[in-house]
Formats: C-alpha cells, sequence, structure tokens
C-alpha cells in the first residue's frame, strides 16, 4: 500500500478562496478541497506488515509534542516558479514540522521512505506543462491565511487513479 504521514489541514475560507484562486489558472490542478494535508515523510510502497511498526514510529516521536498551533503563509513553487510542478502554500513553525518529520523518519527501522529533505508545504495545486504562477505568488507574497491547531497526526493511505489521488485514513494519533 502507498503511505504517506501527514497533518490534515481544516477547511476554512481562506483556504477555499486560494484553491478557487488556483482554479482560475489554466494548466493548473487545484488539490481538492478535502485532500489539503502537510505531508510530514512520504513512504511510498509499503508492505502491509509494515503498518504497525509506521503507527508505533508516529506515536514514539509525538510522544512528546503538544497539540500546536500552524500558519498557513504564502505561496510558491516547486521546484522554482519559472518551471512550476506543484504550487503551494506554506506552514509554519516549519522547524517543528522538520523536527516532527525526522523524529517519524528516525523511529521507522526496517521500513523504507523517501528519504528528501523536509519541506514545509501545503500542495495546493499540480501543474501540466509549462504555465505561469507568477502573480498568485506575487499576490500572496508573506500574507498570512489562515491558523489552526494541529492535534493529530494520520497515517494515511494513497490510491493512485485517472483523475489524481484518493487518499484515507489508516491510523490517527493524537497529541497530548
Amino acid at each position: 500500500m502507498r503511505l504517506f504521514i501527514s497533518i490534515p489541514v481544516p477547511r476554512c475560507e481562506a483556504m477555499d478562496a486560494l484553491l478557487k484562486d488556483v482554479s482560475g489558472i489554466k494548466g493548473v490542478r487545484p488539490s481538492p478541497v478535502s485532500q489539503t494535508h502537510i505531508t510530514l515523510l512520504f513512504l511510498g510502497e509499503t508492505d502491509e506488515r509494515n503498518v504497525p511498526k509506521v503507527v508505533q514510529a508516529v506515536r514514539k516521536a509525538s510522544e512528546d509534542v503538544s497539540p500546536f498551533e500552524i500558519a498557513i503563509k504564502g505561496v510558491g513553487a516547486f521546484p522554482d516558479v519559472r518551471r512550476p510542478r506543484v504550487v503551494w502554500t506554506g506552514a509554519e513553525p516549519a522547524s517543528v514540522l522538520a523536527k516532527l518529520s525526522k523524529g517519524i523518519a528516525s523511529n521507522l527501522s526496517g521500513v523504507d521512505y523517501d528519504s528528501k529533505p523536509f519541506k514545509s508545504h501545503i500542495t495546493i495545486g499540480r501543474c501540466q506543462g509549462p504555465v505561469d504562477v507568477s502573480g498568485l505568488v506575487e499576490r500572496h507574497s508573506g500574507e498570512e491565511l489562515a491558523r489552526f491547531v494541529c492535534d493529530e497526526i494520520l497515517v494515511m493511505r494513497s490510491v493512485l487513479g485517472p483523475s489524481g489521488a484518493r487518499h484515507s485514513v489508516v491510523e490517527r494519533v493524537p497529541l497530548k
């Protein structure tokens, strides 16, 4: 099964408006509102027998983490604005999120995961070919869009399909 570990982003007017703004850009497919999240760690194809190890790694990494506030701020693109493949909005405090990501990874002995460096973001769109997102990035530069309290981490399953990925919760790990 294809797995990732994430923090869910609750629906809010600001994110709805941002996703609507993204949907107006030709060549960009906006993320479904119901699937907005912060990916802490992408595992990819994982043997189902390793799911308990994954859940335990999340529990261990988050055992001393209390619920905390996350700010959704600014807009950017990967790999960059001139050649975007992914359009994102930022998530802060990036240092806390990076520490969680690293903690989960360090507790995943015997389970493979994507070792790319953590980048604190929420994917809001995927680009299909050359597209200009500079106006969107400039409009929202440095703008704080919303805040929410993170009180859980999710182990998620992702099933790829012709219209994009479908996500479902495998396990919820509450923060105490």
